[in-house]
């Protein structure tokens, strides 16, 4: 049990930070599409996508996250979050008891374990390397919403940028251009209802980060996952978790806590990563 609030916080801030920060365009395993031209239709399939995309400017929800594997852990949650601004997650394991909190925003992320006392207050660009990769796209990475690294959601503005392959029973979404030998691509059902997101490093047989979708259904913003299974490798670390959302409340008012209590110990990065190794 040691230490597996905190591991869940690191988790989740890898998870929707660094995992992502691996991504690129143009995934060339298992017939992603990277290389190939969109097929002659009578219509495109990019069209039906776009349509199922709806605007949003706030969401707050209650839901589920857990951990699987050698840490597992289960845990309430409220999720918050301001489109293109910030995302914020309360674990909430028992009664509704806050024990830890988790702030990524354009340029700054925070952690807090309750438990431990403890925090981590760092620029994000401790985890993005680099890559411009934004909080927009990670959170269409948490709702299953296809994007282009930095340019925002897929949408009118983007077809050009993106290559499609449509086979019998799926549709795979990907960006033209590679970066950093990384590929990603998005694949979705007959329905245009997103399934999944494979991150994969350039020559690599297997993807290195899984993202599979569930429970799509159509909301105010959009057709939105309500499951999310993760299984990636981070940091030379197995790491897998899943999500789920229940009530998701779109527009209205969004209270992001920035506090850090007193007297707690401020954690480093190294401490962060060392979390995995306990």
């Amino acid at each position: 049990m040691r230490n597996r609030i905190a591991i869940l916080i690191a988790v989740t801030m890898l998870m929707t930070a660094c995992g992502t920060m691996k991504k690129a365009a143009g995934d060339q395993q298992q017939g992603n599409g990277m290389g190939q031209t969109t097929p002659t239709t009578t219509s495109d399939p990019r069209d039906a996508v776009i349509a199922t995309l709806g605007d949003w400017n706030t969401l707050q929800t209650g839901g589920n996250i857990a951990l699987k594997g050698g840490n597992n852990f289960s845990s309430s949650m409220q999720m918050r979050m301001v489109r293109g601004q910030a995302i914020y997650i309360s674990l909430r394991p028992l009664l509704g008891i806050e024990v830890g909190k988790l702030l990524i925003t354009a340029d700054s992320l925070y952690a807090v374990d309750k438990v431990h006392k403890r925090y981590i207050a760092e620029k994000v660009s401790l985890l993005t390397a680099g890559i411009p990769v934004t909080v927009s796209d990670v959170q269409d990475i948490f709702l299953g919403r296809p994007f282009v690294i930095g340019q925002g959601t897929f949408g009118e503005a983007l077809k050009d940028m993106i290559n499609v392959v449509q086979g019998s029973s799926a549709l795979t979404l990907s960006p033209n251009e590679g970066y950093k030998g990384y590929g990603y691509a998005f694949t979705f059902d007959k329905s245009n209802r997103v399934t999944g997101l494979n991150i994969t490093r350039e020559g690599s047989a297997e993807p290195s980060y899984k993202v599979k979708y569930g429970a799509v259904n159509r909301t105010p913003a959009g057709n939105i996952a309500h499951n999310i299974d993760v299984d990636a490798t981070v940091e030379k670390k197995k790491i897998a978790f899943s999500i789920s959302y229940k009530n998701i409340d779109w527009n209205g008012s969004v209270k992001i806590d920035r506090n850090i209590p007193s007297g707690y110990k401020r954690m480093s990065a190294a401490d962060l990563f060392s979390l995995f190794s306990n």
